[in-house]
């Protein structure tokens, strides 16, 4: 796994668990929105976007992180709060605080579902069907 993604736990127990998962997402999450990688420079995405981020302002003040092509367009950064607070929640220090990735998932579908509700276009939300209703299937079934 990069530097970057890993949990803060992992370098303490030397375990990766499904909730270290969560956080190499809501590491993830925070690159879509930023189009930075996760280190750069001595940048840290999570560090750089805890220290912008401001609740009480338009788009959490997050103007000076964004990506500025999501910007673009209007209907872009619909919801963007809703997605940061779950990258963030997802990318807490301690694995407890963090979100499981069916409980991800459910949010991202949540979100899916009011883009598409107001009007804002969204193939995936459209032609998704739900993650919880789907039978898992074993990577390496018959198939």
């Amino acid at each position: 796994m990069l530097q970057g993604y890993l949990d803060p736990e992992y370098y303490m127990t030397q375990q990766l668990t499904d909730k270290s998962d969560v956080y190499s997402f809501g590491v993830l999450m925070l690159e879509v929105i930023t189009a930075r990688k996760p280190l750069e420079r001595g940048w840290y995405i999570v560090r750089e976007v805890k220290a912008a981020l401001d609740r009480s302002k338009d788009l959490y003040g997050l103007h000076e992180v964004l990506d500025p092509v999501l910007g673009a367009s209007p209907s872009g950064l619909a919801g963007l709060e809703q997605y940061v607070d779950l990258g963030l929640r997802c990318v807490k220090e301690a694995g407890a605080d963090r979100p499981s990735m069916g409980e991800v998932v459910g949010e991202i579908e949540r979100m899916l579902k009011m883009a598409s509700g107001a009007g804002v276009s969204s193939e995936f939300a459209s032609n998704s069907m739900s993650y919880a209703s789907r039978m898992p299937r074993h990577p390496y079934g018959s198939d």
